[in-house]
């Protein structure tokens, strides 16, 4: 929900500080002329995911060692105090260093889905992990209809903020009161954390972890297995191209159709509904019927087709005649939705494959294949964005989805045998 709530309007954050010199010479040497829009999104996403990526095993094994309840209280109370440097960050770089803090807390999903793949059996994990998507499906629906209220005139106007009586002032606060509000939400998720949650991993089940062994040994183990090694591959490919669309999503929105932050809300708020409803019941109800292989095809073969198109949603609109901002509703209920059937696919075919005793760290590895395509993705796609033009990192992003298709169709036959087997 907080992250909901900050989101859709980075682009118009990031205008607010100037251009470090630093970042001007790192564009230089890529080939642009300065640091635009596209590169400086890019970089806090890359930083975020680029923590997220170091931590997630560590973060993992450690709750398969002392159990999930006490890493995600340490977690969540870390990622409120991120949200605070982040609302009071006085310039780019101290905005980067805080998404970057952030992203080590954000690491804790590893945790959070190895808590799913403790409390849910084999044959209901699609629907332990849809549960976990419908959590951010939710927080797309809420929060940028909360963000988008929180930096408005209006909202603003009351505590004395307006863009006619100081501009700057009044900008400052747009980011100021989204970032106190998540951090207060974290703040809440900590306590609840301490307060209700139980804890899902018993001292019997942690005591049979045995030695641990090196994190090279644990991945290398990891991908040598029939199933979860392909399924590694096939996540990383994905979420390397999909990270394209995430990143410049927003500044798509914002400089080529010329969104304002409101409007942009409601886009995210379209995603989150249906990410909320495929993951909340139809994830369960398909995979039942299907198997989550079967429903993964689908739901890689539809995103691809709908990355290529979404760049190109321009042209598109002249020959059907439609409202543009109405397409672009159409393009996120079609992402929200295949999108809801990859995730949860991909995290219950890993951990059906992955022993009790490793839930974690098999967990942690999965997060970090993730978050390695999103490190690599925004700046991918930021670069592509402001070198080649806006569509490009859309057809990229749907290339390498493809890509992700075809080599799990090569590996069909291993993914779908059962672990006994």
């Amino acid at each position: 929900l907080g992250f909901g709530i900050v989101l859709p309007s980075l682009p118009y954050y990031v205008r607010i500080f100037e251009v470090p010199d630093w970042a001007n010479s790192l564009a230089h040497v890529v080939g642009l002329e300065r640091s635009r829009g596209g590169v400086l999104v890019g970089m806090i996403l890359t930083a975020y995911s680029l923590c997220q990526f170091i931590f997630a095993p560590i973060w993992g094994r450690l709750s398969d060692k002392v159990g999930r309840r006490p890493i995600l209280a340490l977690s969540t109370s870390g990622f409120a105090a991120t949200w605070v440097m982040f609302a009071f960050a006085p310039g780019f770089t101290f905005l980067l260093i805080s998404r970057a803090l952030a992203g080590v807390c954000a690491a804790n999903i590893s945790t959070a889905q190895a808590y799913m793949a403790d409390v849910f059996p084999p044959e209901r994990r699609s629907k332990g992990m849809g549960l976990i998507g419908m959590a951010f499906g939710l927080g797309f629906v809420f929060g940028p209809a909360i963000g988008g209220a929180l930096v408005s005139e209006t909202v603003l106007g009351w505590f004395g903020y307006g863009p006619n009586i100081d501009a700057e002032a009044f900008h400052r606060a747009q980011l100021m009161f989204p970032s106190l509000f998540a951090a207060t939400l974290s703040f809440t998720s900590f306590v609840l954390t301490l307060t209700i949650m139980r804890e899902s991993l018993s001292k019997e089940l942690r005591a049979q972890l045995g030695p641990r062994k090196s994190r090279m040994k644990q991945f290398l183990s990891a991908l040598t297995r029939p199933a979860i090694g392909p399924m590694l591959a096939v996540h990383l490919i994905v979420t390397l191209g999909f990270a394209n669309l995430e990143a410049m999503f927003t500044q798509f929105n914002a400089e080529y159709l010329k969104l304002d932050a409101s409007h942009n809300a409601w886009v995210f708020v379209v995603i989150g509904l249906t990410l909320a409803f495929v993951q909340g019941g139809l994830i369960g109800r398909l995979s039942k019927a299907l198997g989550p292989a079967k429903v993964l095809s689908i739901g890689l073969i539809g995103l691809t087709g709908t990355m290529f198109l979404f760049g190109y949603q321009v042209h598109l609109n002249d020959m059907l005649g439609w409202n543009q901002f109405v397409l672009l509703l159409f393009f996120s209920f079609l992402i929200g939705a295949f999108n809801g059937l990859c995730n949860p696919s991909v995290l219950a075919i890993i951990s059906s494959h992955a022993k009790a005793t490793e839930q974690g760290g098999t967990m942690g590895f999965t997060a970090s294949a993730a978050t390695l395509g999103r490190i690599i993705g925004p700046i991918l796609g930021g670069y592509i964005y402001d070198r080649f033009g806006l569509e490009e990192p859309f057809a990229v992003g749907g290339a390498l989805i493809g890509l992700g298709l075809l080599f799990f169709l090569a590996r069909w036959r291993v993914i779908n045998t059962k672990p006994e087997q």
